[in-house]
């Protein structure tokens, strides 16, 4: 078979965390594996804010919609840590460190014009989102004055130019077809110049059709990558490598079993069951945008940049002698039981509870029905219970109807996770069974459509325990 990607540019896109850009030492880190990569393919470099930067931003943004306000203290802190960053990677050069600062200075002067705003007129999603984009722009334009000065040709591409996205402020989704095409104006001219250039593209955020800035959420930054690799995907033979400070995806969590080892290879499909279910090493919804584009991504580790030890993510599905690749766990979660006899004879009990649900920001992390369709169980992040109980208790339908509402806030979750399960019989039988046997009550239970998990929810002073005994029976075999 003919390789489509043979006579394409190659193109890695790389996405550096916050926690890759906290002094010189790891701005050389950086560097470093550019020049390494740089002989292989052209690059993309997307950035996050420097570590605790967005936080910082946000309560600035906070601060400044109280009437007596002390706001600019903050902004102060958020500035004096760019500089003292700034004077440490341009000691002794002059000009870089003057174009640094010189943008330093107009993006505080910025923000503090910002703030008055936010004092004198009502406080919105749209300025906060304004505000929370300043800390990739700030380490962005960092990363690429410092790179001119090692004599790299590099390029500063703000993303509000290039990724178009919906307007929900604060979780922004990407508009996938508008984006492309910007991305394939804007970057490609870049990629295709004579000269050598790196481009360094801000992550986290966005704009809407109407130019007004959004961000993507926690993980925006992964995200931003995966935009980007997707869009120029029929241009470049292109992958992408996440630099974390982990090596990659575990097969259980290290807070929970001494018995980790790396997944070397996963699936998008099984990737996204781990990352949804517990995993806070990629966003799931990242990693959903490179499944559709079929691209390649890796997590490699920045301190150890030439480590075998790293995960590859692919659509290709192995099914090795391991059924079970990984066990995932959310330990602190809430779950929600609507029961009534009468629940078979309202249509629509589903629709309307999701609905309300959808309608007030309420994820959903499971839902279980019984077999007597008499009662839906769910559950929700604990930080949600109160609110999820207020909602149903005062609404018109759940609250005035012949409704039980129990709310437990102290369970965890398990999934046990893999590729193997499909098609393999007997694996619930012994999930349950070593659970039983253990001493190990299921309060409820829920598989996914893909077949590639089965979600068990348990009280949450087993769940050490839950996670120990499944690990030793499926995958700890050795």
């Amino acid at each position: 078979m003919m390789d489509i990607n043979k006579n394409k540019s190659k193109l890695t896109v790389m996405k550096f965390g916050g926690s890759c850009l906290s002094d010189k030492n790891s701005f050389s880190q950086i560097s470093s594996i550019i020049k390494k990569y740089l002989n292989q393919s052209k690059i993309i470099i997307v950035t996050s804010a420097l570590k605790g930067i967005t936080d910082k931003l946000i309560e600035y943004y906070l601060k400044s919609s109280e009437k007596e306000n002390n706001s600019i203290i903050i902004l102060d802190e958020i500035l004096l840590i760019h500089t003292n960053l700034i004077n440490q990677l341009f000691a002794g050069n002059e000009e870089y460190k003057n174009k640094a600062l010189k943008f330093l200075r107009e993006s505080g002067s910025e923000l503090m014009q910002l703030g008055k705003v936010i004092n004198l007129l009502r406080p919105s999603k749209n300025l906060q989102d304004i505000i929370a984009s300043y800390g990739e722009k700030l380490s962005t334009y960092m990363l690429k004055c410092y790179l001119d000065s090692l004599n790299f040709n590099a390029v500063f591409v703000s993303s509000d130019e290039i990724i178009m996205t919906d307007d929900n402020f604060g979780r922004a989704l990407p508009l996938l077809e508008e984006t492309e095409a910007l991305i394939k104006q804007k970057v490609i001219p870049f990629l295709t110049s004579e000269s050598e250039k790196i481009i360094c593209v801000t992550g986290f955020y966005g704009s809407t059709r109407d130019k007004k800035i959004t961000t993507l959420g926690r993980g925006g930054s992964d995200l931003t990558a995966a935009i980007l690799a997707y869009s120029l995907r029929s241009d470049f033979d292109s992958k992408i490598v996440y630099w974390k400070d982990v090596k990659g995806f575990l097969n259980v969590d290290p807070k929970i079993s001494a018995k980790t080892k790396i997944l070397n290879h996963l699936s998008y499909i099984e990737a996204k069951e781990l990352a949804f279910f517990g995993s806070k090493v990629l966003h799931p919804l990242c990693l959903d945008v490179a499944e559709k584009g079929n691209i390649p991504s890796e997590i490699r580790s920045f301190n150890e940049p030439e480590s075998n030890e790293f995960t590859r993510i692919s659509s290709e599905i192995i099914k090795d002698e391991k059924i079970i690749k990984a066990i995932a766990s959310i330990y602190r979660l809430s779950m929600v039981t609507i029961e009534s006899g009468t629940m078979i004879s309202l249509p629509g009990t589903a629709s309307k509870l999701f609905s309300l649900l959808g309608a007030n920001d309420i994820n959903i992390k499971f839902i279980s029905q019984s077999s007597s369709e008499n009662n839906i169980t769910f559950g929700i992040d604990i930080e949600d219970s109160m609110k999820v109980s207020y909602l149903l208790r005062n609404s018109e339908f759940f609250g005035k109807q012949w409704f039980s509402i129990k709310i437990d806030n102290d369970i965890s979750l398990i999934s046990i996770i893999g590729a193997g399960m499909m098609h393999t019989p007997g694996i619930a039988g012994k999930i349950f069974t070593t659970l039983g046997n253990n001493g190990i009550n299921v309060k409820a239970i829920a598989q996914g459509s893909s077949e590639l998990n089965i979600t068990v929810i348990i009280d949450r002073k087993d769940c050490k325990k839950a996670v120990n005994v499944l690990y030793d029976a499926f995958i700890n075999q050795d």
